[in-house]
């Protein structure tokens, strides 16, 4: 059986990992992005085990892609909020006049999308929320 000064080397046994704490910050841009464990672990070179190992080691790392998640999740949701209502936006259009380029500032409306406005209630408001259907095919 291990004695304690046996397992505590056998924790150092092995190849040295190759975190380091910038990769807390590469991890938060890669996760704002939307990334996936799979894809950050792709993007930073390692297998995806490692990156659920760096998550449960360093808790700065685990924080980072934890506060680089929630920001995505943050823009979806407004995202999917601006597509409910509807918005306006301005584009530049570039026209020919008398043989010259002339750039043009147009606003422009673009509609309120239904279903992107039903899914925003169904998520916010349990009203909205379809019933749910049991084994036997009933509505709960």
């Amino acid at each position: 059986m291990p004695t304690r000064a046996t397992s505590a080397r056998m924790k150092e046994a092995g190849r040295p990992t190759s975190y380091t704490p910038d990769r807390a910050r590469q991890a938060r841009l890669i996760c704002e992005l939307g990334a996936t464990d799979a894809q950050l672990a792709a993007i930073l070179g390692v297998h995806h085990d490692t990156v659920r190992r760096w998550r449960m080691r360093y808790p700065d790392f685990a924080e980072a892609s934890r506060a680089g998640r929630a920001i995505a999740d943050l823009r979806a949701r407004l995202d999917l909020y601006r597509n409910a209502i509807g918005y306006d936006y301005t584009e530049t259009r570039v026209y020919l006049r008398r043989g010259q380029a002339v750039p043009v500032e147009v606003t422009r409306h673009k509609h309120a999308q239904t279903g992107a406005a039903l899914q925003w209630l169904r998520v916010r408001d349990p009203a909205w929320r379809a019933p749910r259907r049991r084994d036997d095919g009933s509505a709960s």
